[in-house]
């Protein structure tokens, strides 16, 4: 019986960008296949300092046709207040139909007992948008966002004919510190995830300070979400992998992959990029 191959991942080190709350399953999933996993969270998700109107839309809930959820965590901060504010979805009453922008977004959705009406299938809250768009037009759509949503999704809503109330669900803080060793060991990883555009931004803005250093070239960089891919090239920073979404199968096949494909052409004697 011949050997069982080794796991491409064995041996690696993977530096994880995402809150440590919500790579648990992805660390485990990594470190069941050989890798040695090191968070490094660049972001933080808050609450906004005011939840008044948000509070306000989601008791009113039942007046809106549509809520459109374009990330998990707008899901959680969503839940979140509904608990707080003792409130609940009446599904058999409440005729609110919810949009996630992917499949784990829906997934989270479903998580907390609330149908998906619809969930995209290009990858980007555009994509969801356009996909919907004979749906929504004249419609009651409660879009819940991070401080750092891109204004142009409002827009598009309101071409498409949307009556949109967007109401600030959670913030997104950059990390400005980390600890004292993180620099020395994102600069001996084999590779870097990033989840989000807002990971993007804050590693940028951590190696403009010198907090953290340029990622080395023997440093494989992979990307969550299409979104997150964009962002990359838009700052200069090469993409060598990327999952469409967080889910931990897809990100483990994704890195796997590349390392897989690299040990080839090491042997072949061809560069992997």
């Amino acid at each position: 019986m011949a050997e069982k191959s080794p796991s491409p991942l064995a041996g690696k080190r993977v530096v994880v960008t995402r809150a440590e709350s919500q790579s648990a399953s992805l660390a485990q999933a990594l470190r069941a296949r050989g890798a040695e996993v090191i968070l490094l969270p660049l972001i933080r998700i808050v609450p906004p300092e005011d939840t008044g109107e948000f509070d306000s839309a989601l008791r009113n809930l039942a007046s809106f046709d549509w809520m459109v959820f374009t990330s998990q965590n707008a899901v959680n901060a969503t839940a979140g207040r509904l608990a707080a504010i003792g409130s609940r979805r009446n599904t058999d009453s409440d005729n609110t139909k919810i949009a996630a922008v992917s499949r784990s977004t829906a997934e989270s959705v479903e998580s907390f007992g609330f149908p998906v009406a619809y969930t995209g299938k290009g990858g980007t809250a555009a994509d969801l948008v356009q996909e919907l768009a004979n749906d929504l037009r004249g419609k009651r759509v409660l879009l819940p966002r991070s401080d750092k949503a891109a204004a142009a999704l409002i827009r598009q809503l309101q071409e498409v004919g949307a009556d949109v109330t967007e109401a600030l669900a959670y913030r997104t803080a950059y990390v400005t510190a980390v600890e004292a060793n993180a620099r020395e060991r994102l600069a001996t990883c084999d590779a870097v995830l990033f989840f989000s555009p807002s990971a993007v931004h804050a590693f940028l803005s951590l190696t403009k300070t010198g907090i953290l250093s340029w990622l080395q070239e023997h440093t494989a960089v992979g990307a969550i979400g299409p979104v997150t891919v964009s962002a990359l090239h838009e700052a200069g920073i090469r993409c060598d992998f990327h999952a469409t979404e967080p889910r931990v199968d897809e990100i483990v096949v994704a890195i796997a992959a590349y390392f897989e494909r690299a040990k080839m052409a090491s042997t072949s004697g061809v560069h992997s990029r």
